[in-house]
């Protein structure tokens, strides 16, 4: 299930990549900044660098579901992560790893406490 929702307008993204922490990683790199209220918002980016339609979507999906499983933020962020072409050779394993080292880097918090 989704705890996120989207950040879409392009203007927050560009925002979220200038003054946001970033973490490089062999998959991807991760830009996060912290909000000051409301739900965490993510943005996926896919170049086409990183191959056709089908390619870019298959990355897309693998990154989403990666987020997916893992535990909700304690605080919200603007979580931008954008794919680079070695996403498209890279298993979903893999994909997932990157993504939990790239929030584990930007200092995400862990889910919070009940």
């Amino acid at each position: 299930m989704r705890w996120y929702d989207r950040l879409r307008r392009s203007s927050e993204i560009a925002h979220v990549r200038r003054r946001g922490r970033h973490a490089r990683l062999a998959n991807l790199t991760a830009y996060a900044l912290d909000e000051r209220r409301g739900p965490t918002r993510v943005a996926v980016s896919v170049a086409k660098s990183v191959g056709g339609a089908v390619t870019r979507n298959l990355v897309r999906r693998r990154i989403r579901g990666a987020l997916e499983a893992l535990p909700p933020p304690g605080t919200a962020l603007g979580l931008l992560i954008v794919a680079k072409p070695a996403a498209a050779v890279s298993s979903f394993e893999q994909l997932a790893g990157d993504v939990a080292s790239a929030l584990t880097r930007l200092g995400a918090p862990g889910p919070s406490p009940k």
